[in-house]
């Protein structure tokens, strides 16, 4: 969203510009938009971390090894 007031661009979730203090609750009222509060974040530190060769390697290993084979039969 950004600010009416001082043009400052920030999350609908906020109804109060961080930078200014100009209220938009009434501009979100007037547009009918009224976003969900997150439940969880997208992105954790753990998403930032680097990993070493051994631990991607070990990762891929394990994802290859938890796939199944499905037979097909056919009968006539």
């Amino acid at each position: 969203m950004k600010c009416l007031k001082c043009n400052y661009i920030f999350s609908e979730e906020i109804k109060i510009c961080p930078k200014c203090g100009s209220d938009m609750g009434m501009v979100l009222e007037k547009l009918g938009y009224f976003p969900p509060s997150a439940s969880k974040p997208f992105l954790t530190a753990d998403d930032f971390k680097e990993r070493s060769i051994l631990e991607t390697f070990e990762t891929e290993k394990e994802a290859k090894e938890k796939k199944e084979e499905i037979e097909f039969t056919y009968e006539e």
